[in-house]
């Protein structure tokens, strides 16, 4: 099975949707999706105060964003660490209608990233994720597109997505596209469509697509999680380094005086365009720059590391050598032999590269405690381990 929260079925419409560039209401057939988000989670999420900033916490009124300044706190009498959203303020703003944007959360909830990285793998794209809580009857965005394929998780209260008639090509998050909402609003036309959401719901809405939402219920809110594909355009950057070494790109136009100078330096270009890309280096280096696309979504896993313990690395720079039935630790200037109750230990450990007190003991469970410090204490003070 491709996905922990959609069916093989559900995976294989949204394939076909990514690929013809039409947009799919996915109903919810997974009780998981309803549980990423409700509004105790939110309340949660908006506490932790000196995470906010105003990079990743706005607040939109009927269509017009709301200055950071007029719902923020310097949090001397609240005990933030730096200038944070005031909750009093926020919690007024939201009574007039205020709708709520948070950015960046995938690693503020475990349900979040695993969602997320579900969405990569059924994609291979970059996925980032925001979310929006928005009041009955507010609408805080006239149509518009995006420049990214929206996955919206409907999480809470429910939703009315307008989906328009048109579609803008392939845009991408470049000043050409940042048209003001006004000259979005006029390219959008008419409505074609329109899409309840209920809590687990997925719609999927390509890059381009117009439309726009409105809440049907007081306190509705959805994640938008973003995918981002590799697009050829981010090779010309990923080789951007083999363009700046090449001899002929850095060297210097030094006449131009007429149209056969121009395509004679056009067709220089392209020569030397066709030198660097059309190899077999770089053909590998494509494939993997596509492969490894997704983000690489870490998080911490401490308890782990605790129940292992304390680990150890060996040098690179010592090896062990066995002349007869001696062994002997070596470095560049030293070869010093190794106690032959030590031996099998010290065999294991170089094999290993990498060893704990745990694995040790777990592989040699007959040494005793003593034994075990006496040899770990040795391999460190002799340098052994990095």
């Amino acid at each position: 099975k491709m996905s922990n929260y959609f069916s093989d079925k559900q995976v294989k419409l949204l394939a076909e949707a990514k690929s013809s560039k039409n947009y799919v209401h996915l109903k919810n057939e997974n009780q998981s999706l309803k549980d990423i988000m409700n509004l105790k989670n939110l309340n949660k999420m908006m506490s932790m105060h000196n995470y906010w900033d105003q990079n990743n916490f706005s607040l939109v009124l009927d269509k017009n964003i709301i200055p950071f300044r007029n719902f923020s706190t310097d949090g001397n009498d609240l005990g933030f660490s730096k200038t944070s959203p005031d909750p009093i303020k926020v919690g007024n703003y939201i009574k007039k209608g205020a709708s709520l944007v948070l950015n960046d959360l995938i690693y503020l909830s475990k349900d979040i990233q695993f969602l997320a990285d579900d969405l990569q793998i059924i994609t291979n794209g970059k996925c980032q994720a925001n979310l929006y809580f928005s009041m009955q009857s507010h609408q805080a965005f006239a149509p518009h597109y995006d420049t990214h394929d929206v996955f919206a998780l409907h999480c809470e209260g429910e939703k009315v997505w307008n989906i328009y008639e048109n579609f803008e090509q392939d845009p991408i998050n470049h000043p050409i596209f940042k048209n003001s909402f006004d000259e979005k609003t006029k390219k959008s036309g008419k409505i074609i469509d329109q899409v309840l959401l209920k809590p687990g719901d997925l719609l999927y809405l390509p890059r381009g697509q117009f439309h726009d939402a409105l809440a049907s219920k007081n306190g509705a809110i959805h994640i938008a999680f973003g995918i981002t594909y590799m697009k050829p355009i981010d090779l010309f950057q990923y080789y951007w380094e083999n363009y700046i070494v090449n001899e002929y790109f850095r060297s210097d136009v030094k006449e131009l005086n007429s149209i056969n100078d121009v395509k004679e330096i056009h067709s220089k270009i392209l020569n030397e365009l066709d030198k660097i890309i059309n190899n077999n280096d770089l053909y590998e280096h494509s494939l993997k720059f596509f492969q490894n696309w997704p983000y690489k979504l870490l998080g911490y896993d401490i308890e782990t590391i605790v129940n292992e313990g304390v680990q150890y690395q060996v040098s690179d720079k010592i090896s062990i050598s066995e002349e007869g039935s001696k062994l002997f630790l070596v470095s560049e200037k030293h070869k010093v032999p190794v106690p032959e109750k030590f031996a099998q230990i010290m065999k294991f450990t170089f094999d290993e590269k990498i060893i704990s007190y745990k694995i040790l003991k777990g592989k040699y469970p007959n040494l005793t405690n003593e034994t075990l410090d006496e040899f770990l204490n040795a391999m460190k003070n002799m340098m052994v381990f990095i």
